[in-house]
């Protein structure tokens, strides 16, 4: 598969990956896949700064963070850290410059052809040059107070692979240093598996011939086709992952200060890429509701160039979720299959400043609330 350039960068080649199977993922016969990322040096914004009020972190990777990061935690940083903690190289980027091993600033890869996306997100490789070595790449975020229970934190993710090669992660919290050898991040938040024998035969599209590690296997299991694609570009076909979002609690922290890591800890898969971090305050929003609607949250709100919809009703129903402006005009629509809770993610930044009108309709109603974007 072929993957142009963004900007004035150089083309980009993501070549083939071919999945020769065995019964354990450590004796797995696979030829070198090289990926050619085009890092473009630019002047980076801090996303933050754009923030609406009750929103604690907003980081969307608009532009390439990693010049304003720390490399190696000291403990207290009031920064974003960037961390190595295994210091292996990956294969999975080639290029005159040595390879960051590290996580990278990238295009959106949830598509055949990222150079038509204008999207960029943080980018991690597990596919190691000692496949014996387990990866450790951590992406560790200021400290954040939260001040009441009603916080909560919102990314999205994609692992590049699946089923076969998914890359697994897991979201952390530390309440005193943002160290990892300090064994400060002890609190799991969320975990995603990853997969640790492979199908026999070899191959296999089918979820339940693998083995994977303890977690959240992504898009539910791929049954929600909303968040993968059959990709037959490089020969065998395998499911490619799109952005997914994501969303816990963070009540348990009300009244502390935190770090929050994400760990990119799978073990000679591919690549994992994470987006749109959100640390935001979660109540319900002004809204007509239905009775069978216990919430329905915009986040942020206002907002400026990505926002975040959850919502929970007392059954599971099928539905979907339709933004219009005030003329009338729908201006993003996506339907959803039988569930009680949901997470959509829109982007937002080429929408008209003004007052959108949000409505979840289900099979026994809806539930409208208003949007301010700015």
């Amino acid at each position: 598969m072929r993957i142009s350039g963004r900007g004035a960068c150089a083309p980009r080649y993501f070549g083939s990956r071919t999945q020769t199977f065995s019964d354990t993922k450590s004796t797995a016969m696979k030829t070198c896949v090289i990926a050619l990322f085009t890092l473009i040096t630019v002047s980076a914004l801090n996303a933050q700064s754009l923030a609406a009020p009750d929103t604690l972190i907003a980081e969307y990777f608009e532009t390439d963070p990693t010049p304003l990061m720390a490399l190696i935690p000291s403990g207290d940083d009031q920064i974003w850290v960037n961390y190595d903690a295994d210091g292996v190289s990956s294969l999975c980027l080639e290029g005159p410059a040595p390879a960051p091993s590290g996580w990278l600033w990238d295009a959106d890869l949830g598509s055949l052809d990222p150079q038509q996306s204008d999207n960029n997100a943080f980018t991690s490789c597990s596919y190691l040059t000692d496949p014996d070595v387990r990866n450790s790449n951590w992406l560790i975020t200021k400290p954040v107070s939260i001040p009441d229970t009603s916080y909560h934190l919102y990314w999205r993710s994609l692992s590049f692979y699946g089923p076969g090669f998914l890359d697994g992660y897991k979201v952390l919290v530390s309440k005193t240093s943002n160290d990892p050898a300090m064994n400060v991040f002890t609190d799991t938040l969320f975990v995603a598996a990853e997969m640790i024998q492979n199908s026999v035969p070899p191959g296999s599209l089918n979820v339940e011939d693998y083995v994977f590690s303890p977690g959240y296997i992504h898009a539910n299991g791929f049954t929600d086709a909303d968040y993968f694609f059959v990709d037959n570009s490089q020969g065998p076909p395998f499911l490619h992952g799109k952005f997914e979002p994501h969303e816990v609690s963070l009540a348990a922290y009300a009244g502390q200060t935190i770090y929050i890591a994400f760990l990119h800890d799978s073990q000679d898969d591919f690549i994992l890429q994470i987006d749109d971090i959100l640390v935001s305050k979660s109540e319900m929003s002004p809204a007509t509701t239905l009775e069978n609607v216990l919430y329905f949250n915009v986040l942020p709100n206002p907002v400026r160039d990505n926002v975040y919809f959850s919502w929970k009703t007392l059954t599971a129903e099928n539905g979907q979720l339709v933004v219009q402006d005030q003329a009338g005009k729908i201006v993003a629509r996506q339907s959803f299959s039988s569930r009680q809770e949901g997470l959509i993610f829109f982007e937002t930044s080429q929408w008209a400043q003004g007052v959108y009108i949000c409505t979840l309709e289900t099979t026994t109603g809806r539930a409208t609330t208003k949007l301010i974007k700015f």
